[in-house]
């Protein structure tokens, strides 16, 4: 597997990644792959050809990180377009429209309807989607030259995550078996201590949740309410119409949470 990183936002995000998984990845933008370009136009024209770069060989799935503000987002077709015999997974970052000149608020909306409509096509495997307004709120305020550190962070913990949990046996429960349609998504996290899931964006319409329960061996010897706790939750899914599940996973640390993952077929609309 290879982690591809596209644009600014996406090669940081990258070396969040390699800081906490042995996971290969790759950054592509200006002067690093990619020509250096001035205009979104321009970036999708002049895609080379990246096999020297990628290096894809007996490589079966990739995810490719890219924020659809910035400039190199217009690169993101012409990559996928190289990239398409492997599983493809996107994680699509939502800029704050807060930060955005019109410029870059108008190539937010372009790669942000596009890759929606690529992921309910088939042509991608999944669209991830991270808003980096509703990463703030969960990840606390910063300074300005350190502002994106924790809400990268954030994001390449939840990649991480997904794949070390996909790739694992649960104790309990099992992996979802979402349907075929249901190919954008986000992620929540919540601590089993707090109430409150924190979305990593306002999915709506959700149609299937996955709740990949990660919990401290000490919680898993004496707690005798986390079963219940687990099944008030499914429950409450399937009374919404929600199609749930759930998978329980041993950790070494003091601390128990989950990540659940949201699915829908819907488009999802611009954050203003």
């Amino acid at each position: 597997m290879v982690i591809i990183g596209l644009g600014q936002a996406g090669c940081n995000i990258c070396d969040s990644v390699a800081k906490i998984s042995n996971i290969r990845t790759v950054k592509l933008d200006a002067g690093k792959g990619l020509p250096k370009c001035g205009s979104h136009e321009e970036y999708d024209k002049t895609v080379p050809k990246l096999s020297r770069k990628l290096k894809l060989k007996d490589t079966k799935k990739a995810w490719l990180i890219v924020c659809g503000a910035g400039k190199v987002s217009g690169a993101t077709l012409a990559v996928i377009e190289q990239i398409k015999s492997l599983e493809i997974n996107v994680a699509y970052i939502h800029a704050d429209p807060f930060f955005c000149p019109p410029l870059q608020q108008k190539q937010n909306k372009v790669v942000f309807n596009v890759l929606q409509e690529f992921a309910r096509s088939g042509l991608i495997n999944s669209l991830y989607l991270f808003s980096n307004k509703h990463l703030e709120d969960i990840v606390g305020q910063e300074t300005i030259i350190n502002y994106f550190d924790k809400i990268n962070d954030a994001i390449a913990n939840a990649i991480v995550s997904i794949e070390h949990f996909g790739s694992s046996q649960p104790m309990m429960g099992g992996h979802h078996d979402a349907d075929n349609i249901s190919r954008i998504r986000t992620v929540s996290l919540k601590q089993l201590s707090e109430t409150q899931e924190n979305f990593y964006f306002p999915l709506d319409n959700i149609t299937e949740s996955c709740y990949l329960y990660s919990v401290a061996s000490d919680e898993i010897k004496n707690n005798k309410n986390l079963l219940t706790t687990i099944r008030e939750q499914v429950i409450l899914d399937k009374e919404r119409g929600v199609k749930s599940s759930f998978g329980v996973f041993e950790n070494s640390s003091d601390y128990s949470y989950f990540y659940s993952l949201k699915y829908t077929h819907f488009i999802q609309k611009e954050i203003k």
